[in-house]
């Protein structure tokens, strides 16, 4: 998607962070540990194992000095734990830093637990894992391999920020989905998931994030869909999607990036879309749409015309002459339209507002 979407991406996830107060608690010299905690931490911590002993820090009566622990300035409790894997797969052998084992029942005498990330690992959850009840943030991701969801995962309504991908996973998830009433942030990209996911999301009113990107949903997008009013972010790429994509998407008013890139879409791309006034990255790439770009999102009308910065179309069936308006496209720094039938002649877009020549790449023109 490039840089300009990996920004857009960063971004959020920083502003995401800043949100969540229980992530900012921090041990200071005046916090002391719980003793019941610190039980249920030291047998949290035994029933897993790590050949490069990682968790060694967890010695000492005051467990909210322990690397990966946070405990609440305000009631003392112990509200974060992190324990992710820090050695990405790239590094040799990141196996030997990975935590194992599965997780202890003496997690839920956590009661102010809010933040929980075990991600890069590989554990194996239980049921418990359902019952922390207050939860707000919790990444399993490249963590459960092919791992079956706790059927009560539904009972965590206060979560705001889930995060599964890359684990190959199908199931129980599905029928869960629609009780994270509270969630923000979701991705479950890189798994196995079908359909009749998409369909359990559209009363997920505080969503902004959502990436399902690289899994077997198939069928359509549902018209329902765009009822998202909040939505920011939505990755759907290489997800076996087809058919038309419905008008009810430019009702998203307040997405900045749309991925769409590898799927099986048809028909035109809706003249709604051309509405998205905050929409900065659109990729379409690769997919099967037809009809002419100057009726959808290089109508002269609307005002995505203001906003995007990114346009893929890469690798469809546009056809036409390409419109004028594209050069009217105030930051457009991006524009790949390759693979397609248009014709034209290159089209110079403006100059940035210090009217000094900024470098802009267009690829595809014949």
């Amino acid at each position: 998607m490039g840089a300009t979407s990996s920004a857009l991406v960063m971004l959020f996830a920083l502003f995401f962070i800043e949100r969540l107060e229980f992530i900012c608690s921090r041990t200071n010299s005046n916090v002391s540990c719980i003793a019941s905690e610190r039980e249920a931490l030291m047998k949290f911590k035994g029933n897993l194992t790590n050949e490069s002993n990682r968790l060694s820090s967890g010695v000492g009566k005051d467990c909210c000095t322990w690397k990966g622990v946070g405990c609440s300035k305000k009631i003392g409790h112990v509200v974060k734990l992190d324990l992710h894997n820090p050695i990405p797969d790239a590094y040799p052998n990141p196996e030997v830093n990975k935590l194992g084992g599965q997780i202890s029942p003496s997690l839920l005498d956590l009661n102010h637990l809010h933040y929980l990330d075990l991600s890069m690992n590989d554990i194996q959850i239980s049921n418990s894992l359902g019952s922390l009840k207050s939860l707000r943030y919790l990444d399993l991701s490249w963590s459960i391999f092919e791992a079956t969801i706790p059927h009560n995962l539904g009972n965590l309504s206060r979560l705001q920020y889930l995060n599964l991908s890359n684990n190959d996973l199908s199931g129980p998830i599905l029928d869960t989905l629609g009780r994270f009433t509270s969630l923000t942030v979701l991705d479950l990209s890189q798994n196995s998931f079908n359909d009749s996911m998409l369909y359990s999301l559209c009363n997920l009113s505080s969503l902004v994030h959502i990436d399902l990107s690289v899994n077997s949903h198939g069928g359509a997008i549902p018209h329902c869909l765009g009822n998202l009013a909040s939505l920011s972010i939505l990755r759907l790429s290489d997800t076996d999607l087809q058919s038309p994509i419905p008008s009810e998407m430019g009702n998203l008013t307040q997405l900045t990036m749309l991925d769409l890139s590898g799927n099986g879409f048809e028909g035109e791309i809706p003249n709604s879309m051309r509405n998205l006034c905050n929409l900065r990255v659109l990729d379409l790439s690769n997919n099967k749409f037809t009809g002419k770009l100057s009726t959808s999102v290089g109508s002269p009308f609307g005002c995505i015309h203001n906003s995007l910065e990114d346009l893929s179309l890469f690798s469809n069936k546009l056809s036409g002459r390409l419109p004028n308006h594209l050069g009217e496209f105030k930051n457009l720094e991006r524009l790949i339209i390759g693979m397609n039938s248009f014709y034209g002649s290159y089209i110079q877009l403006e100059k940035g507002p210090s009217e000094e020549a900024t470098l802009r790449s267009c690829y595809g023109f014949s």
